[in-house]
């Protein structure tokens, strides 16, 4: 299993527990980690039950990173309405959410950040390839414009904080878009002969579902019936992370999400683990065109969520690397 040469081998390390792949499901196993790769996985009747391992977690709407490695996500977008904020380390580049965006349905983001479609702007930001993922109401003035632009350019066109119709939401996919920013969240709602974004992005193949699936922000039963139409291999789950409070107290109005990582999993759990794994780890990953991350599998990404029966993170190892773990953070 290990090469011959003993120092290289010395720098292997072995992860044993509950293996949890989005393709191959959970099943009891050791994950031998490599330099920064996976170097093999088997199956091992005797690896201990109370473990999980999981693909590291992959998040495409986080605003506040401070503590997010504890969660178990080794990889993430930096939400912003700011095109020139840098990114690195386990930051894979920038969400823009915004500022094209109808004002009407902002949700938590201040009117005064929101400004009319600027395609030369919009060219601007894009050209350096920091920008991942822009989310766009595809009703506003060029915004259909602006959505082609993204995605021709490499990014990820998304559509949210929309009021469009049908017709519009059509529009948008056939021109490029392939994410829908929160489902249900700051989209108009669905009505019986005008039905809107929603319908048109579920039923659509094409785009991957965001759903802040933290209990706050969806009942769990349109959780279910998105994860009932769709399938896990449409949706993404994400936080929209931010930090606390993440409301406002005198309203109760969402700013935004206080639970990432191992949390969403813990409520996805009870969709099947396989199905936790695709929709927090290899669905976002493949969002991003990231071909070696999101399965435990040899050659790709050592990239890995370890957690205990109860879903609470244990140990983030992202590239290879123990980039946190609890008992690291209890000794401090």
């Amino acid at each position: 299993m290990f090469p011959r040469d003993d120092q290289t081998a010395a720098l292997a390390r072995e992860l044993a527990g509950t293996l949890v792949d989005p393709v191959d499901g959970a099943y009891p196993g050791v994950v031998v980690i490599e330099g920064a790769s996976i170097q093999s996985v088997r199956a091992d009747d005797d690896a201990p039950t109370d473990v999980l391992v999981f693909p590291g977690f992959v998040d495409l709407q986080v605003y506040d990173d401070r503590a997010i490695v504890e969660t178990g996500v080794t990889g993430y977008l930096k939400a912003t309405r700011d095109p020139l904020l840098g990114s690195g380390g386990l930051c894979l580049g920038l969400h823009l959410e915004g500022p094209f965006l109808n004002p009407e349905l902002a949700g938590a983001i201040p009117a005064a950040q929101l400004t009319p479609v600027d395609l030369p702007a919009l060219r601007g930001w894009l050209g350096d390839g920091r920008v991942r993922l822009v989310t766009i109401s595809p009703e506003l003035d060029r915004g259909l414009d602006a959505v082609q632009l993204v995605a021709e350019s490499g990014a990820v066109a998304a559509v949210g904080h929309t009021s469009a119709n049908a017709a519009t939401t059509r529009a948008a996919v056939d021109r490029g878009a392939r994410f829908a920013t929160h489902l249900w969240n700051a989209m108009a709602p669905v009505r019986s002969r005008a039905t809107g974004p929603i319908p048109e992005l579920l039923l659509d193949g094409r785009v991957i579902l965001g759903l802040i699936a933290d209990g706050r922000h969806l009942h769990p039963r349109t959780e279910e019936l998105v994860f009932r139409v769709a399938g896990s291999g449409r949706i993404a789950l994400t936080s929209d992370l931010v930090a606390l409070p993440a409301e406002r107290p005198e309203s109760g109005r969402l700013l935004g999400g206080d639970r990432a990582g191992a949390s969403l999993v813990a409520r996805a759990a009870r969709f099947g683990l396989r199905e936790a794994a695709e929709m927090t780890s290899l669905v976002p990953a493949r969002l991003l065109g990231l071909g070696d991350r999101g399965r435990l599998v040899p050659g790709w990404r050592a990239d890995l969520a370890v957690l205990d029966s109860a879903f609470a993170p244990l140990e983030t190892v992202a590239g290879g690397e123990a980039v946190w773990s609890v008992r690291y953070a209890r000794e401090r």
